[in-house]
């Protein structure tokens, strides 16, 4: 009876392995490819802060005029300044679409 009972543990231990081995885990970035400029008004900003399963921040924007939305580089100036912007307003609990009407403001300057 042992004799069995260690054939099949040791099947059932085979089994599982295998599953484990073939799992696939997929890529977990939103954004495979990210632009380091985007043109165009905003109407919404979203930041994914670095995590295990990607190593990058992630900075997604939407597009006022089609709804469209686009990958923004955290390297780039743009990317660089909405990035610093919203995480200032997490720190301080304001809302992030702030960061989208003052980066209006500031190319109506330039």
């Amino acid at each position: 009876m042992t004799l069995t009972v260690y054939a099949l543990l040791a099947f059932n231990l085979s089994i599982l392995l295998t599953v484990v081995e073939t799992q696939y885990i997929p890529k977990t970035c939103e954004c495979p490819q990210a632009k380091i400029r985007i043109k165009g008004p905003f109407s919404d900003l979203k930041v994914t802060p670095k995590r295990p399963k990607c190593l990058q921040d992630e900075i997604i924007v939407t597009l006022q005029k089609n709804n469209s939305q686009l990958c923004l580089s955290p390297e780039g100036q743009q990317g660089k300044r909405l990035l610093k912007c919203w995480q200032s307003m997490q720190k301080d609990g304001k809302d992030s679409k702030k960061c989208i009407r003052n980066s209006k403001r500031s190319k109506a300057r330039t």
